[in-house]
C-alpha cells in the first residue's frame, strides 16, 4: 500500500480550505486567527481500522507547514498526541518543532498509554507548566481543562487517585451512563472550584471565556466527560463563556445549549489519506472555523455577555 506524502496531505488540505464557505467579516483589527488540531494520536504501530497512526507524522507535518504560511496568534492540539509508548513523543514533537507559532498542549487519554511510572511526566514532556491552566489573549480567556482529572488511566494503580477513579467509574457504570467508559474521564472538584474562579475573575475583567478540553460535554455519547452537567452549570453561571472546543470523538460532534457552541474536532489519525485540521478568525463576536481535510467550516456566533 502506498502511503500519503505530507506534501499530498498539504494539496489535498489547501482543495478543501479553498471551499470554505463562510468568509470573515468585520474589522480585521478586532480578530485573530489560530490554529486547531486533535488527536495526532501518532505510535510506530500497524493500522487498526480506520486508525493510521504512523501516518500522522506527515499529517502534523502538513498542518504545520500550512500553519507557518499563515499569520496566526498561537496553535493548539486538543489532547491525544500520541497512541501510546513514551517513546512515540520523541518522534512526533519532531514536526511540531517546526512550528514558528506557539502550540498550547492538551491532555488526553491516550497521552498516559505509557508505563505507570511515566504517567507523572507527560504534562512536561508535553510541555506543559500545569495540567490545567489559563492564558489571556485579545479580550478572551482561553481555559485549558485537564479532563483526565479522574480517570482510571491517569494515575498508577493503588494510588489515591486511581482508586478514586476506580469507585467512581463503577458507580456511572451502575447507573448505566453512556459515558461510563474507561477511555473518559471527569472533572475533580477543586479543579472545578478552580475554573469557577478563573471564569468569575474573567468576567470581572470583561474577557470572553473559550473552553479548551479533551472531552466533550455535548452530545452526550459515549465519549463524553463523566460529570457533564457540573460543567454546564458552570457554564450556564457565566455568560461570558462564550465556546467549548474539544477533540477526543473522531467523528467529530456540533451541538449548542444556551447559546454556546460545543464542537468536537475530527481525529487527524483516521483514514489512510486524508487529514483534518483546522484554522480560526476569533472576532469579538463569533469563532470563523475554516476546516481542512475532513474537518467541516463553521461559523460560531457567541452570545451576548
Amino acid at each position: 500500500m502506498k502511503m500519503p506524502t505530507r506534501r499530498q496531505f498539504l494539496k489535498t488540505a489547501a482543495v478543501a480550505a479553498a471551499s470554505a464557505p463562510f468568509i470573515a467579516r468585520g474589522a480585521a483589527k478586532d480578530a485573530f486567527e489560530i490554529g486547531l488540531v486533535a488527536d495526532a494520536q501518532f505510535a510506530d504501530i500497524e493500522a487498526k481500522g480506520t486508525r493510521f497512526y504512523r501516518q500522522s507524522i506527515a499529517k502534523l507535518g502538513a498542518a504545520v507547514e500550512h500553519f507557518n504560511g499563515r499569520d496566526l496568534d498561537f496553535c493548539l492540539h486538543l489532547g491525544d498526541l500520541i497512541d501510546r509508548e513514551w517513546r512515540s513523543f520523541d518522534e512526533i514533537t519532531r514536526p511540531l518543532a517546526k512550528s514558528r507559532h506557539r502550540f498550547h498542549h492538551l491532555l488526553g487519554n491516550h497521552d498516559f498509554e505509557v508505563l505507570d511510572e511515566f504517567k507523572p511526566r507527560v504534562p512536561g514532556r508535553m510541555g506543559m507548566e500545569r495540567r490545567h491552566s489559563f492564558f489571556d489573549h485579545r479580550g478572551f480567556r482561553f481555559v485549558i481543562l485537564d479532563t483526565n482529572d479522574v480517570s482510571t488511566y491517569a494515575h498508577a494503580p493503588l494510588t489515591p487517585e486511581n482508586t478514586a477513579a476506580v469507585t467512581e467509574l463503577a458507580r456511572l457504570q451502575a447507573a448505566k451512563l453512556p459515558q461510563a467508559k474507561p477511555w473518559n474521564g471527569g472533572l475533580g472538584a477543586a479543579q472545578l472550584a478552580w475554573l469557577d474562579r478563573a471564569c468569575r475573575e474573567a468576567g470581572t475583567q470583561r474577557l470572553k471565556v473559550i473552553i479548551l478540553a479533551h472531552h466533550p460535554v455535548l452530545p452526550a455519547t459515549e465519549h463524553t466527560l463523566w460529570n457533564p452537567a457540573d460543567a454546564l452549570a458552570l457554564i450556564e453561571r457565566h455568560r461570558h463563556v462564550v465556546a467549548w472546543l474539544n477533540g477526543h470523538n473522531h467523528a467529530g460532534a456540533f451541538a449548542e445549549r444556551g447559546g454556546v457552541p460545543f464542537v468536537t474536532l475530527r481525529g487527524m489519525v483516521e483514514t489512510l489519506a486524508t487529514t483534518a485540521f483546522a484554522t480560526a478568525r476569533v472576532f469579538p463576536d463569533r469563532l470563523v472555523l475554516t476546516g481542512h481535510g475532513r474537518e467541516p467550516s463553521r461559523e460560531l456566533v457567541f452570545r451576548a455577555t
